[in-house]
């Protein structure tokens, strides 16, 4: 067992394989609650409750989902958001994504559980998405980006970011939230976490990088800030060094 560590400042890339060893384990792992596969807090299954509904309360009256909506959740997970999707309209069309064979699988058995089969899901790496296989093509009227970049280095946020706004419909929205990095950018290389037991990598970035990624992802004037915040009180937050932000960007409208 090998541990990096952490580092702050610093432009260093994370491996990839290492990143898919931590949640192919996951997708497999057992929890008091489904949730923790992906949004860990292992020992604290109330606080990811309370997170998972408070993230789906503040978002529930921005994100217009109607009648036909087509959505897409890139690094679905366990497909949270699928659930989400159905109970807000249940007529809408969601596809999950994941690189994890695993958390693919869980999702798919989830969705049963909660007697939603109708949600789809597809293994595909968000660094490789070929729109022409997906099984529910594209535009999309919602492209979900929940807690990903964190897991991909910078060029590749960039070739998500610029992916997703080619995949976004005319008038449709992207919601991006990420754990950003309170003073300054820091990278968790190959860190081994007692928490979660297993090595964890991931880069926390500015909301000033976010910003300088999205400027340079998505074509100019394509896109406007419908909002942006801090996603959680202080009370759910549990690290000082990072907090949860979101951000809804909608595409112009066809002339």
């Amino acid at each position: 067992m090998t541990s990096r560590g952490r580092s702050k400042g610093e432009r260093i890339d994370i491996d990839y394989s290492s990143t898919q060893a931590f949640f192919d384990k996951r997708g497999k792992a057992d929890y008091a609650n489904v949730l923790s596969a992906t949004m860990y807090q292992d020992s604290n299954p109330e606080l990811v409750e309370q997170r998972d509904a408070t993230e789906k309360q503040v978002l529930s009256p921005q994100l217009r989902l109607g009648t036909g909506s087509r959505v897409l959740d890139i690094g679905c997970g366990i497909g949270r958001w699928g659930w989400f999707v159905h109970d807000q309209a249940p007529s809408a069309q969601y596809l999950g994504i994941d690189f994890s064979p695993s958390l693919v699988e869980k999702a798919h058995a989830e969705a049963g559980l909660r007697g939603k089969p109708e949600l789809r899901f597809q293994v595909m790496s968000a660094t490789d998405i070929t729109p022409d296989t997906l099984v529910l093509a594209p535009p999309y009227d919602l492209i979900i980006v929940s807690g990903l970049l964190i897991y991909l280095n910078d060029q590749d946020c960039l070739k998500l970011l610029t992916q997703a706004g080619k995949l976004c419909a005319p008038g449709g929205q992207i919601y991006l939230r990420e754990p950003v990095g309170v003073s300054e950018r820091f990278t968790l290389d190959r860190f081994y976490s007692n928490e979660l037991q297993h090595e964890y990598s991931a880069i926390y970035r500015t909301i000033a990088e976010l910003e300088q990624l999205l400027e340079q992802a998505l074509t100019p004037g394509a896109f406007s800030v419908r909002a942006s915040d801090f996603l959680f009180a202080q009370d759910l937050e549990k690290r000082a060094e990072t907090r949860q932000y979101y951000r809804i960007l909608q595409k112009a409208a066809q002339p």
